[in-house]
């Protein structure tokens, strides 16, 4: 008997809730981290779930059906379920755990345990203060402060251009005349938008990227895009696997203030 699961597509991601051993409730909170996920990287509280006939779906039906397509700005979504997508999560309820898998291009990169109490902690977490100031600002996204997207095959060919030196020579670099830690305002980081001073938002964090200009692998041009400006939804265009904040630890400025 072919064990039941279901799985959350867009056109380049699935994540794959596996059935057995857990209670629809157990099956909801995995389904929430999900969405929590692509809430956190695409700054938007905007999220649709629809089944294949094109029925807008509640948590408790997601459950019940084999795929579920998301929908949200800035992620595309043909409903393509026969092509491999480039990343896959997996989740499989064990003991009170899930076993969370993560494969790119069909090979296993990740593979970590988290219980149910830390998930509910992380939502939580998330939704006292991310979600909260999503959900209060719902044309934040539409701002001009917001780094524009690019078109799809802009993206497709992603070229690389030559540039002063790889990425460990970047991390390696000294940092001097780092601004003061603290909350800027969006007025204050847009202020900061021409080459030698380039400040940018990614999650919700400040990042001083004025070094990474002569490293970035995609060049100046693709880099300035961001600059002055939140480039969250842009940055994950182009590299949604990536751990941006692990990479541009040392440039953290401070966080943006609401």
């Amino acid at each position: 008997m072919e064990e039941k699961i279901t799985s959350i597509v867009t056109d380049d991601r699935i994540d794959e809730i596996f059935h057995l051993n857990a209670t629809k409730e157990e099956l909801i909170i995995i389904l929430n981290y999900i969405i929590m996920d692509y809430k956190k990287f695409s700054m938007t509280d905007k999220i649709l779930l629809q089944s294949q006939k094109l029925q807008k779906l509640a948590l408790e039906e997601c459950v019940e059906n084999r795929h579920v397509f998301l929908f949200l700005p800035g992620v595309k979504n043909s409903m393509d379920i026969k092509s491999q997508k480039e990343v896959r999560y997996t989740y499989e309820p064990k003991e009170g755990k899930i076993l969370k898998e993560k494969y790119r291009n069909g090979r296993k990169t990740e593979s970590t345990e988290v219980t149910y109490e830390q998930i509910n902690k992380m939502l939580g977490s998330f939704n006292q203060s991310t979600g909260a100031f999503l959900q209060s600002k719902p044309n934040f996204a539409e701002s001009r402060f917001i780094a524009p997207l690019l078109p799809q095959e802009e993206v497709s060919k992603r070229e690389k251009v030559q540039v002063k030196g790889g990425q460990l020579q970047y991390v390696q670099q000294p940092r001097k005349n780092r601004p003061a830690f603290k909350n800027y305002t969006a007025e204050e980081v847009s202020k900061h938008n021409k080459p030698g001073d380039v400040w940018t938002v990614l999650n919700g964090k400040v990042y001083d990227v004025s070094l990474y200009l002569d490293y970035h692998p995609g060049g100046v041009e693709k880099l300035m895009l961001g600059a002055g400006k939140d480039c969250t939804k842009l940055f994950n265009q182009f590299h949604s696997w990536v751990n941006g904040h692990a990479f541009l630890e040392q440039d953290y400025i401070g966080n943006l203030k609401y």
